[in-house]
């Protein structure tokens, strides 16, 4: 039987699973899915609202 293919541990999943690694793409995902996955458009000019208290 080939038990190291079939990750049955859970010390086995736990070494292998998403995040024990470098993450190049997926560690930006919950950014771009914040941002609507916006690319290359330029950033609207911001307002400056002159209220002195």
């Amino acid at each position: 039987m080939l038990y190291r293919t079939v990750e049955w541990s859970e010390k086995g999943k736990r070494r292998k699973t998403t995040g024990t690694g470098r993450m190049r793409y997926l560690k930006t995902v919950a950014r771009r899915f914040k941002n609507g996955f916006r690319e290359g458009a330029t950033a609207k000019p911001k307002t400056s609202t002159s209220s002195s208290a």
